[in-house]
């Protein structure tokens, strides 16, 4: 979608019912935070909104974006829960041990956990965390 206002009104929520939710990700389970991260980052990324897509025999994984910062694919995940085995982003940093850290925009307060390349960051962050120094 171009914006979340749009995604709203096409998907018939009423105003009274998306206004009573205190939380964005609790919005049609985190679809509207994805929407809004999305946004931003064709914004910080210039225009270019990329995933990742792991189809194998019988499993399947799925990273939401990826950002490319100073020359390096960091891959980009938006959680709707404070809790989450994040699997796919986990398998995604094993097959690419050469990528960037990975950005997590979620509820969780802000947590740097360089032993697994992980960074937890809030949503309003996702501009300037998503923008390349280049």
């Amino acid at each position: 979608m171009l914006d979340i206002g749009l995604m709203r009104y096409l998907s018939g929520m009423p105003n009274d019912i998306e206004y009573a939710k205190s939380d964005l990700l609790a919005i049609y389970r985190g679809a509207m935070a994805e929407q809004f991260i999305g946004q931003e980052m064709l914004v910080s990324q210039k225009g270019g909104l990329y995933y990742w897509d792991r189809q194998a025999k019988s499993s399947s994984a799925e990273v939401d974006y990826l950002a490319v910062l100073n020359g390096k694919i960091h891959p980009v995940e938006i959680k709707s829960g404070a809790t989450g085995s994040l699997r796919s982003l986990h398998l995604f940093l094993a097959s690419y041990p050469e990528c960037g850290k990975a950005l997590v925009f979620s509820d969780r307060p802000y947590a740097d956990l360089p032993e697994q390349k992980i960074t937890f960051l809030p949503l309003y962050s996702a501009f300037a965390a998503t923008t390349s120094g280049q």
